[in-house]
C-alpha cells in the first residue's frame, strides 16, 4: 500500500512538472532555434529551441567567447542606461565602480537555416499586455508582468527605487515608480517587470487634433530578476 501511494505521488509530480514546461500556444511553425541578436544580426546567439508543438527548451549560454570583441564593445553599454533607462536620475543611481557593462538582449527570435528571422516571442503573464509593449502611447497597460533578457558582464546586485516622469499635457505629468530588487549573475538573466498599479490619464489623440483619449499608464512597477521565467508566463508569438 505504501509503495503504491509513493508511486502515485511520484507520477503526480511528474505530470505537474510536464504541465509547467513553457510552451507557445497554437504554434504554427516547425522546430527552430531560439536566438537573440544582442550583438548584431551577424552574430545570433542560440539560447534554446522550440519544438514542432511549441514547447520551449532554454539553455542560456555560459559565455560569449564566439563573438568578436569589437561586436561586443559596440553593443555593450553602461548598466545605468541598460537597467534604469526610464529613471529620471539613472546616471546618479550607480557609482563608477558599480556601473558595469550590460546590454538588453532584445526580442527572443525564432530562427532556422532557411529563415534567420521567422518570428519573435513576447513574454507576459497576460496577453492583453502585448499591445502596450508594441506601442505604449495609445494602448492601455494592465496589471501584469512582462519579461526581458539582459546580458551583464559581471555579477550585479541592486535594491532601490526611482521615479520616471513624462510630461503629458500642461496640467498633467505621467509618473511611474520603479522598485528594484536585482540579483544578476554574470551572463544572461531574465528580468521581470511587474505592473502593480495603473492610473488613467487623458492623452492627446495621435489621429485627431484637440481630441483626448483616456489611457491607463503604469504607476508602480516592481523589477526583479532570475535565471528563468515563472510557470504562469505566457509566450505570445508573432510569426512572419
Amino acid at each position: 500500500m505504501k509503495k503504491s501511494l509513493l508511486f502515485l505521488m511520484l507520477l503526480s509530480l511528474q505530470i505537474c512538472i510536464a504541465q509547467t514546461k513553457p510552451k507557445a500556444e497554437n504554434y504554427p511553425l516547425k522546430a527552430m532555434d531560439l536566438v537573440v541578436f544582442v550583438f548584431g544580426m551577424d552574430y545570433p546567439i542560440t539560447i534554446g529551441t522550440i519544438s514542432d508543438s511549441g514547447e520551449l527548451n532554454f539553455k542560456l549560454p555560459n559565455n560569449i567567447n564566439s563573438i568578436p570583441e569589437v561586436a561586443i564593445e559596440n553593443s555593450m553599454s553602461d548598466a545605468a542606461f541598460t537597467l534604469f533607462p526610464k529613471c529620471n536620475n539613472n546616471y546618479d543611481i550607480l557609482t563608477e565602480t558599480e556601473n558595469i557593462k550590460a546590454v538588453n538582449a532584445g526580442y527572443i527570435s525564432l530562427s532556422s537555416k532557411e529563415n534567420l528571422y521567422s518570428g519573435l516571442l513576447f513574454m507576459v503573464t497576460d496577453e492583453n499586455l502585448v499591445p502596450w509593449l508594441e506601442e505604449s502611447y495609445s494602448n492601455n497597460a494592465v496589471k501584469a508582468s512582462y519579461f526581458e533578457l539582459v546580458y551583464v558582464e559581471n555579477d550585479f546586485n541592486y535594491q532601490g527605487e526611482c521615479t520616471a516622469t513624462v510630461t503629458n499635457t500642461e496640467n498633467d505629468t505621467i509618473e511611474t515608480i520603479y522598485n528594484y530588487n536585482l540579483q544578476l549573475n554574470g551572463g544572461f538573466n531574465f528580468i521581470e517587470y511587474k505592473i502593480e498599479s495603473v492610473v488613467e490619464h487623458e492623452i492627446p489623440s495621435m489621429y485627431e487634433e484637440n481630441v483626448f483619449i483616456k489611457i491607463a499608464k503604469p504607476s508602480k512597477i516592481t523589477v526583479t530578476s532570475s535565471q528563468s521565467t515563472p510557470p504562469d508566463t505566457k509566450w505570445i508569438g508573432k510569426y512572419f
